[in-house]
């Protein structure tokens, strides 16, 4: 396996920097950033190089890259950066966690992480970039479109499609047989019933405080 390069050097890069050395065997052996935001000559104990200069020091003959950017912009920044990684020429390598129960015929495109703990039931497919969080349940034949993040322990029901570019939060749940629009943004706790449409938001409930403090609390 080639040597990996990974852009970006954010707390999502950093994870995805263990998932690949540590789960993954992966030599990396570099960090990458737009010279804008080049602020060190070195991030745990790996150089950091420009990435208007990378494929210079880093051919991509020779290295992959790993586009570990988080969902700002609805995950279109990340999609950015992977069209501008590939380019130049670079190959971009996946991660599936030998912890996440995948069905055996399932196929990780690039820039795709499964962490630990994702139930990837029969028939269920996921696009190209993808980041999937720790903890997940993808229910049997759907389908998750490209560029699309998805935080943890969210429930995906069977026979879902979800649109390209689309945001879902923690413990967020959908129901079975619903297609989801293009970059929508579903947030924590979020319950969804039915198909939406395109740039679609659905906003959990939040729990209000209690106007009992826990000082006044009996029995804690």
């Amino acid at each position: 396996m080639r040597d990996v390069v990974i852009f970006g050097m954010g707390q999502v890069a950093e994870v995805i920097h263990y998932y690949l050395a540590e789960e993954g065997g992966r030599n990396v052996v570099a960090w990458t950033v737009d010279a804008e935001y080049l602020t060190a000559a070195e991030h745990l104990g790996l150089p950091v190089v420009a990435f208007e200069e990378v494929e210079a020091r880093y051919p991509p003959e020779t290295h992959e890259m790993f586009v570990a950017v988080s969902f700002k912009g609805v995950n279109k920044l990340r999609e950015a950066k992977v069209a501008a990684a590939e380019a130049k020429g670079y190959t971009l390598t996946s991660h599936v966690s030998p912890r996440a129960a995948v069905w055996p015929k399932f196929v990780a495109n690039p820039n795709t992480i499964i962490m630990e703990q994702n139930v990837i039931q029969p028939y269920v497919t996921v696009g190209r970039n993808v980041i999937m969080w720790s903890g997940n349940h993808v229910g049997h034949h759907t389908r998750i479109g490209d560029n699309c993040f998805i935080a943890s322990h969210a429930v995906i029901s069977g026979n879902c499609e979800i649109g390209a570019g689309t945001f879902i939060g923690v413990n967020a749940t959908l129901r079975d047989n619903i297609t989801i629009g293009m970059r929508n943004v579903i947030g924590a706790g979020a319950l969804v019933l039915k198909s939406s449409d395109d740039n679609a938001v659905f906003i959990g409930a939040a729990t209000e405080p209690s106007k009992v403090t826990s000082d006044r609390l009996r029995g804690i």
